[in-house]
């Protein structure tokens, strides 16, 4: 059984929430160091400390770069809601094992977190895409970039993020 998630960046509704609330936020920083750094250049009329000057264009364009990334990744977006059918959606931890006999568990996610306890995949991925909609008991195939593929049986399949 293979299933398909859409091509594309996938978000859970709070994942696009936080994305949302954090393009704002840096769109707001960044409208704040613009307005002080013209501030100043207007009250001291003379040329200031060049580092100063050269670490708040860094700043800038720092702000500038991530709110670029987020612009492109909310445009691009497809809203996934947490499956109500039985099959696995976002938030929930599959448990798997591979042809070698090796179990491993994943937790199906809208974007990865670097400081998750256990392997994270998000439905664009090729397991992940692998394991959308997958119930205990169904043996799915991953489709490797390199072409190869494997095959997963899905031993488990619990709700939600425990």
């Amino acid at each position: 059984m293979t299933h398909h998630a859409a091509a594309g960046l996938v978000f859970s509704p709070a994942d696009y929430e936080n994305a949302v609330r954090e393009l704002e936020s840096l769109r707001s920083a960044r409208r704040a160091e613009l307005a002080t750094r013209l501030r100043e250049a207007q009250e001291s009329g003379s040329p200031g400390d060049q580092d100063d000057r050269l670490d708040a264009v860094e700043r800038i364009a720092v702000y500038s770069g991530r709110i670029a990334q987020l612009e492109r990744q909310l445009a691009a977006a497809t809203i996934l809601e947490a499956t109500t059918g039985g099959g696995a959606g976002l938030g929930d931890v599959v448990q798997v094992r591979d042809q070698s006999g090796r179990e491993a568990s994943y937790e199906i996610v809208g974007r990865r977190s670097p400081d998750a306890e256990r392997a994270q995949v998000t439905p664009s991925s090729p397991v992940g895409e692998a394991l959308l909609g997958a119930r205990a008991g169904d043996s799915v195939t991953v489709t490797l970039p390199d072409g190869r593929s494997r095959t997963l049986d899905v031993l488990d399949v619990r709700r939600g993020i425990p």
